[in-house]
Parts: structure tokens; C-alpha cells; sequence
């Protein structure tokens, strides 16, 4: 028995792995003809026809091997070029950076069927079920029309990548707009100490202890306990028109806090200090 595979693509991984699992036992027929990669495969059983047993097992090896073939070799290639089809204008660190990110949604996402070695065992069963009546196989045409489910996968973390990577790119553009203003205004106050409380809250005080909330919040007593309105844009808002040389900053729970926290630091740089522990951070603990 043998089977004939014909792709597009190397088959530098084919003849690796083929070699790898079946050293001598298996032939191979290599040639190239129309711009396209033949690789002929073919049981070495000496004098005697191969049982069925074997047979059964060569076949689920070559399955085996395409498999780990479309996912560990063409899923980059395939995933480049969905995105260059549907989006202009990316640079080749853009196309590099989305589809890293694509790899990593499809490889550590939280549906188990979307992991390397589940898409290996999914495609692999659709080509031993393709093997019972073909010894024919073209890769790259099983790939693009027996496997619409596995493309759809690939769009579908292919586009969340996406979405995350603009995100993050308007995210940084935000941050360096904010820095030009803080960088162009003079410093209202020295000196600011921001103590964000459990609760969701903030309080604002210069270097002399005197609070700054009622003076730059309009009176507003933000306590995310008790208002709709998003601290986080707020406290940014206050810090961005004071400008201040130096923010201290007071978190009792700096987990809760990790957005904000990374906002500031983001905007601030190295005028902001943590403070390591001292009344203002465990007061807001004690007001529980």
C-alpha cells in the first residue's frame, strides 16, 4: 500500500517525522512537478503482503504526521495570510505581533477545543476517516475545503487578536497624549498623595496634608460604593490638572487596584511612588 501526499509547502517536516517514526520500514518517493511537492509513502514488508493490522497503522501514522503538519507548520503561514487578506496597511511588526497573539488565544484559551494537541487529534481523525477510501491527498485543498471548522477557529482568535492588539495601540496613544499634557503644564501642587480605599474610592492630599479632593473633583465625594461614576477616569482627570512633581501613592490592596495603579504609573513614570506602608494606607482597612 501507499499513499500520496501533494502540497504547495515544504515538505522538509514530512520527510523529518516520517523518518523519525518509521526509519527504514517506510518508503518515500519524493518529485516535484507544477509547482507543487509530491511525497509518496509506501510500507517496506519485504517478501509478504502487509497484514491489516499494520496497514490500519500505517495509515493512522501518515494522519498523524499530515496533522501535526497543517497545525505546527502551515497554521502560521495560514494564519498571516487570512490577516493580510483582511486588513491594509500592517507593517510587518503589526502582522508578527496579531498573529503571536492569535497562537497564543488558540493555544491557551479557555475552550480545551482550541489547544495545539485537540486541533492535532481533530484534524488527524478527519484525515484517517478521508484514508478509507483515498490514497490520494492533497493538503493544501483538504485543508481549505474539509476543514471549515478549523479555518473558523483560526478567523475567530485571528480577529480577537486583533480587537487586542488595536486596543492596546489606542491604549498606548491615550497614555502618550496624557504625558504631554502633565509634561506641558506647570505643577499646581508639589506634592500628591493618592489613597485609593477597598471600597473603590480615592482621597487626594498635597504635601501638607490638606485634602485636594473637594478642590479638584467640583465637591464630588467619589465612592464607587454608592455612584455610577468611573473613579478611575476621575482620579486621572484630578492628577492630569494638578500635574503634580511627585504622586505617592497609598494602597492598602494594590490587586484591586491594578488598572488604576498601572494607569498612573503609565502616565507618571518616575514621578510616582509607592508608599510601603503607613497610616494612610491602613486607615481605609480600619474603616471597614
Amino acid at each position: 500500500m501507499n499513499i500520496t501526499l501533494v502540497t504547495a509547502r515544504p515538505i522538509d517536516f514530512l520527510q523529518a517525522e516520517f523518518n523519525h517514526r518509521f526509519g527504514y520500514s517506510v518508503g518515500l518517493h519524493l518529485w516535484q512537478a507544477g509547482g507543487f511537492n509530491f511525497f509518496r509513502c509506501f510500507l517496506e514488508t519485504g517478501p509478504g503482503r502487509p497484514s491489516k493490522k499494520e496497514l490500519k497503522r500505517f495509515t493512522e501514522e501518515v494522519a498523524e504526521i499530515v496533522a501535526a503538519f497543517i497545525v505546527k507548520r502551515w497554521e502560521a503561514v495560514l494564519l498571516e495570510g487570512m490577516l493580510l487578506n483582511q486588513y491594509e496597511g500592517l507593517d510587518d511588526g503589526a502582522v508578527e505581533e496579531i498573529c503571536r497573539r492569535a497562537r497564543v488565544i488558540l493555544d491557551q484559551g479557555e475552550n480545551s477545543c482550541l489547544q495545539l494537541q485537540q486541533r492535532e487529534e481533530s484534524i488527524t481523525a478527519r484525515i484517517r476517516e478521508y484514508f478509507q477510501e483515498n490514497t490520494w491527498l492533497n493538503i493544501d485543498g483538504f485543508v481549505r475545503f474539509r476543514l471549515p471548522d478549523y479555518l473558523m477557529e483560526l478567523e475567530q482568535a485571528l480577529e480577537e487578536a486583533v480587537d487586542e492588539y488595536l486596543m492596546e495601540k489606542e491604549y498606548d496613544e491615550f497614555i502618550r497624549l496624557l504625558r504631554y499634557f502633565v509634561d506641558a503644564q506647570e505643577p499646581r501642587v508639589e506634592k500628591v498623595h493618592v489613597v485609593l480605599s477597598p471600597g473603590g474610592g480615592f482621597q487626594l492630599y498635597d504635601g501638607e496634608n490638606r485634602n485636594l479632593s473637594g478642590e479638584y473633583l467640583e465637591g464630588f465625594v467619589v465612592d464607587m460604593a454608592d455612584s455610577d461614576l468611573n473613579y478611575e477616569d476621575l482620579l486621572i482627570s484630578a492628577l492630569i490638572t494638578i500635574a503634580p512633581r511627585q504622586v505617592v501613592l497609598h494602597a492598602a490592596d494594590k490587586g484591586r487596584h491594578h488598572n488604576t495603579i498601572s494607569t498612573i504609573k503609565s502616565v507618571f513614570g518616575e514621578r510616582l511612588i509607592h508608599c510601603s506602608g503607613c497610616s494612610r494606607c491602613l486607615q481605609p482597612l480600619q474603616k471597614r
